[in-house]
């Protein structure tokens, strides 16, 4: 079976354009969501001109006392497979003494205060709208949040895979489960034949880059904070394989010819995903698309022999090797 054919150069002209506008990163939503705790103070405010740029800086440790972290067993709701601390991870502990120094003279980015962010966001509706990128992160806000909030209900809005109401101030976290943000199944050729099956196609997954993944079309009428995220399901071998299983999309119901590699996929999947949530979303909702992380296992996939053995951040020159 050929591989898809390379993408037209529109496609990395599209991305030149598209992904400086739409990959805010993960501290830009803190930026916006967090209040600064007591311990520490904020810096005096900065003129425009001088505000700090968040995308850009370095992990450096911070041994100061913050606010209670519940990433421990007390935490029920990380997956088990994924707590480090409580499967005994050497410097599981450890890594909770990182945070993040924005560039810039005078920059800073205070560690998240669980009870002021629940007084805050009274009434607000918080969507996280991914993979298990985002799944963790919103775990990792549920946990600390519950660390100082124990009135909780649980129930899955606007068809989420999980979600929680802070009943005390009727602020809920959910998140919503989709691996590339659109539609996706399995492609089998037909016997009546077609454009894909003339290139010589005979199975791969069909993904329409104009229809959004019915887990989250309900997101954006309910929350008033949406944070997206898709990336690593692109370039996956082990589910997409480009030779036995290629990702073929379709536009309109019908393929697109030639064949997209999956980087110009994405791209175009974008641009249908923006369109369609900025006519379903709430008036005055706060939207984020956040980066992708590098991978986290060295010397193998998780489930082949990969290890996460390194105590520190990684550096920016190390980042590129292991996305």
């Amino acid at each position: 079976m050929p591989p898809p054919a390379r993408s037209p150069a529109s496609g990395s002209r599209r991305r030149a354009l598209l992904f400086p506008l739409l990959l805010l990163p993960l501290l830009l939503l803190f930026l916006h969501l967090i209040s600064s705790p007591t311990p520490r103070p904020l810096p005096a405010p900065r003129k425009p001109s001088q505000a700090c740029d968040y995308s850009t800086g370095e992990w450096v440790r911070d041994t100061s006392t913050g606010p209670a972290l519940r990433y421990d067993h007390t935490c029920k709701e990380i997956f088990k497979g994924w707590n480090c601390i409580a499967n005994g991870k050497a410097n599981g502990r450890d890594l909770l003494k990182w945070r993040w120094r924005p560039s810039g003279a005078g920059c800073e980015l205070p560690r998240l205060d669980p009870r002021r962010f629940l007084e805050r966001h009274r009434d607000t509706n918080v969507g996280f709208v991914g993979d298990s990128l985002n799944r963790n992160m919103f775990v990792s806000l549920v946990c600390m949040l519950r660390g100082v909030s124990g009135e909780v209900r649980k129930w899955r809005p606007a068809g989420a895979d999980r979600g929680f109401t802070f009943l005390r101030y009727n602020l809920t976290v959910a998140y919503h489960r989709t691996n590339l943000l659109v539609r996706y199944g399995r492609w089998s050729a037909s016997p009546n034949g077609g454009s894909l099956e003339s290139l010589g196609y005979k199975q791969g997954y069909r993904v329409d880059v104009d229809i959004p993944d019915q887990t989250w079309t309900e997101a954006c009428s309910f929350h008033d904070v949406l944070i997206f995220n898709t990336g690593h399901w692109w370039w996956a071998p082990s589910k997409f394989d480009p030779m036995q299983s290629p990702m073929l999309f379709f536009e309109k119901g019908k393929p697109i010819v030639p064949p997209l590699l999956p980087s110009a996929g994405l791209d175009l999947a974008l641009q249908h995903m923006i369109t369609f949530v900025n006519k379903a979303v709430r008036p005055n909702a706060l939207k984020f698309f956040r980066t992708q992380s590098p991978r986290h296992f060295e010397g193998g996939d998780w489930n082949e022999g990969g290890s996460c053995q390194r105590n520190q951040p990684l550096s920016s020159e190390e980042v590129p090797r292991l996305i």
